[in-house]
């Protein structure tokens, strides 16, 4: 396909992208109309997605800012969506190398567009239970050097990929990474299942991308050999605020958040 012609597709307004409905969540701007009317479909069914979203991305920055702080300079994102709204490369120091990821082409397509001009980062497509597909990418080479102390980061995928997708991911990635490499992941604690999510599971099954109920015990176990660290805790925790402030108002999604900073 001619350049032309991939940049045109990638910025289809004619029909919804899924990462640029992440992105209007998250109040950015790479969004069209078509991708806003999608939205107040799922905000029907999801009134608390885009707080959802921003904690979620808020744990994102509180963990790049820890591990920057610790010294790492390079990180790998998983399941990125767009790069916008306080994302890795906005949010680490100058200099920090960063590739996203995603499994959508088009989502993929449309960020090498909005970073083109950063010498530090790349994207690539990379479905998230299939890490080896990015770590034996020559881009990474390119861009890391033989050096592979990482931030990984994980985050709002783990309930859409299967125990063994799962495993499969944290065991390649450990055994890629040097030691002092970190992980950071944030995921549902579905122990005991609020009823008000139920609706929300039934609507990503419609969507094609059926929610997996996994509680917080089974999850610990599948990041083995990564070691927990400080341990799962609701991202409020590690935000440095109160629950009540990062909710905004009383929310299940909220209630059943965990996050975790994995240690190698």
């Amino acid at each position: 396909m001619a350049d032309q012609d991939r940049v045109s597709s990638i910025a289809d307004a004619s029909k919804p992208n899924a990462g640029r409905i992440y992105d209007f969540m998250l109040g950015g701007n790479h969004n069209f109309e078509v991708d806003r009317l999608a939205a107040q479909q799922v905000l029907k069914v999801l009134p608390d997605f885009p707080q959802m979203a921003r904690v979620v991305r808020w744990f994102l920055g509180e963990a790049v800012r820890l591990l920057a702080a610790e010294g790492i300079t390079q990180f790998i994102d998983f399941a990125s969506g767009l790069p916008t709204v306080d994302h890795i490369h906005q949010i680490a120091p100058a200099g920090t190398k960063v590739i996203y990821s995603d499994i959508d082409p088009v989502t993929v397509a449309y960020g090498q567009e909005i970073i083109k001009d950063l010498p530090n980062a790349r994207y690539v497509v990379c479905e998230t239970g299939k890490p080896e597909t990015l770590l034996n990418s020559p881009i990474v080479k390119e861009l890391f050097g033989s050096s592979r102390k990482v931030g990984i980061g994980f985050n709002g995928i783990a309930y859409f990929l299967k125990d063994e997708q799962i495993s499969h991911a944290m065991k390649t990635l450990y055994a890629w990474a040097e030691k002092g490499s970190r992980l950071f992941l944030c995921d549902f604690d579905l122990t005991n299942m609020p009823d008000e999510i139920i609706p929300s599971m039934k609507l990503y099954e419609k969507m094609g991308q059926p929610f997996i109920y996994r509680p917080l015990k089974q999850l610990q176990s599948l990041v083995a050999p990564w070691q927990l660290g400080k341990g799962f805790r609701h991202p409020a925790e590690w935000l440095g605020i109160s629950k009540k402030a990062a909710e905004e108002k009383k929310s299940p999604f909220m209630e059943v958040l965990k996050a975790a900073i994995l240690e190698k």
